[in-house]
This record gives structure tokens, sequence and C-alpha cells, in this order.
């Protein structure tokens, strides 16, 4: 397989891309939050000079965009299964990549309901809370009254 060619190509094309999004979601949001320390960090540091603390603002963003970069390369090698040449990463690689494929073939086995049972179900489901809830506040009002009573409360 060439340097960084994808692994199983057409293969569990849905929970990649999904995988993928979350995950990239996901380096984005450790990078931002990467940045925002990194810019407070005098702030934090206070009083206390410590010569490594001065970050300026384009250090965090070099820091930032690093991470991200770092990030995503590890996501493309576990979503898509890029060879990297290192066996350990690339056999991690393949195996996360095979369960992706075999869960999208696991989900298109599954047989989803209706929309006109799923509102059937849900109807139900909800009117049966309302039942319990309605249910437990009797047996608790009740309890409480009998507690009052006896001078427990």
């Amino acid at each position: 397989m060439p340097f960084l060619g994808v692994y199983r190509k057409g293969f569990g094309v849905y929970s990649r891309v999904a995988v993928g999004i979350a995950l990239g979601l996901l380096a984005l949001f450790a990078s931002i939050s990467l940045y925002n320390v990194l810019i407070d960090l005098p702030n934090i540091a206070g009083s206390a000079r410590i010569p490594l603390v001065d970050i300026s603002l384009s250090w965090g963003l070099v820091c930032a965009f690093l991470l991200f970069v770092f990030l995503g390369f590890l996501i493309g090698i576990f979503v898509v299964g890029f060879e990297t040449g290192i066996r350990p990463l690339d056999s991690s690689g393949k195996k996360t990549v095979e369960f992706l494929i075999d869960t999208q073939g696991e989900l298109q086995k599954v047989s989803w309901p209706t929309r006109y049972e799923l509102v059937g179900s849900t109807a139900v489901v909800i009117v049966s809370v309302i039942v319990i809830g309605v249910f437990i506040l009797g047996v608790d009002w009740f309890v409480s009254m009998v507690m009052e009573y006896i001078g427990v409360l």
C-alpha cells in the first residue's frame, strides 16, 4: 500500500465520515482550548515571573495550529487508515477502520421503525412517564401526610 493510501477504500464510508467529523470537532475544540490557555498563561502566573510563560499571541497560535495538525494526522490514521510506515500505528489504524466498517455493516442490518411506529412508541413512553410521575407524586404526598400525622415530620 502506498504511503498515506486509504485502507479498504469504499468500505464503511458513512461511519468513517461521521467519526472523522466528530473527532475533527474535538480536535478543533482542543486546539482552541490550548490557544486560550497559552494566551491566558501570563495572567495565570501573576507576579511570579517565569521566563517560559511570556508566550506571545503568535506562539499561542502556532502551538494551537500544530496541535490541530497533529490531531488531524492521527484522525486520518485512525479513520481513513493511512499507511505511515510505523507498524504499531498502522495496525491500530487498520483495527479501527475494520471496527468502523463492521459497525456500519451491523447498522445496515437493523430493522429501523417506520415513522408511524416511532411516533406511536414515543407517545406511549411520554404517557407512561407522566402516569408514573403522577403515581409517585401521589404516593409521596400520602406518605408525607402519614408522617406528619404521626409526628415524624
